[in-house]
């Protein structure tokens, strides 16, 4: 049996466990959001490693389509829809004749998104990086 400074240590402390929140096994967390748009640059469009003024260490198709996670402030840059400062953070990308390209390694590699057609305003569809 017992006595009721034990029985009250006990509430207490079931309390307090209740109020400290526990990790629960469950889904992962969602990936981070991707869209996709297709570039409509007739020779190709840079990517640069790193910020929209970083190395260029790609060029992507004319007709590719790029899957894009985010975006940032760079130079302003004029193509088929107008001047924008927007570049795209591209994670990869799929050319016309189906070849997969991926970027990895954890640095974002970016393009201008003057030239990817995502159908409307990357900057409203995606987080900023």
């Amino acid at each position: 049996m017992l006595n009721h400074k034990k029985a009250a240590a006990m509430v207490a402390l079931a309390a307090a466990a209740a109020a400290v929140p526990i990790a629960v096994a469950g889904p992962a967390q969602a990936a981070e959001k991707i869209i996709t748009g297709t570039v409509a640059a007739g020779l190709g469009l840079n990517v640069h490693s790193g910020s929209p003024t970083g190395t260029v260490i790609d060029i992507m198709p004319n007709g590719s389509t790029a899957r894009l996670s985010c975006w940032v402030s760079g130079p302003s840059v004029t193509g088929p829809w107008g001047a924008t400062s927007v570049w795209d953070a591209v994670e990869g990308y799929t050319t016309p004749s189906g070849q997969n390209i991926d970027f990895v390694g954890g640095t974002h590699v970016f393009s201008a998104d003057a030239w990817i057609n995502t159908g409307g305003d990357t900057s409203k569809m995606l987080p900023h990086c």
